[in-house]
């Protein structure tokens, strides 16, 4: 989970988290690292999903093992394609969540309008979109990009 640690830090701060919201993470993950620093770090009610069964079982296994008695994290065996997100505050987008334009053109049509979304996803080498995510400025506003130089590429795109 240390290797995530100022990736969510930056992703927490980015779209202010706190305890009172829920958080949804499409694409946990069998080591749900994100779901749990979240949780942990914020108060918040983090709800995490993966369209495969063992990652999910997986992910409660891990859970379990590092507290037992964490009511504030579940994990669901889920479709994003076809889960209910409309009362979530803050939404995760996993970097390998796919059908991934899909997803997010469902969620731009099925949540409220103050959610906060977060996407992980690979940068060109300015740290800006690339073309294969420039869709997505016609499904939101494009409100934050943060670089996480130590892992490459990779940055956490904030979207409303």
């Amino acid at each position: 989970m240390k290797y995530y640690e100022d990736i969510i830090d930056e992703e927490i701060s980015m779209a202010n988290i706190d305890n009172n919201d829920k958080f949804l993470h499409l694409g946990c993950g069998s080591i749900p690292s994100t779901s749990i620093l979240v949780a942990h770090k914020t108060g918040a009610i983090v709800t995490g999903i993966d369209k495969n069964i063992r990652t999910v079982k997986e992910a409660r296994s891990c859970i379990n093992m590092i507290n037992h008695s964490d009511s504030r994290i579940q994990f669901k065996h889920a479709e994003a394609l076809n889960f209910s997100i409309e009362n979530f505050d803050v939404i995760m987008v996993s970097q390998g969540i796919e059908p991934r334009r899909e997803i997010l053109e469902y969620i731009s049509q099925h949540v409220k309008d103050d959610v906060r979304i977060i996407l992980r996803t690979n940068s060109s080498v300015k740290g800006e979109l690339t073309h294969h995510d420039m869709f997505l400025k016609k499904y939101f506003k494009i409100s934050k990009i943060v670089s996480h130089e130590k892992h490459g590429l990779l940055i956490s795109v904030m979207l409303f």
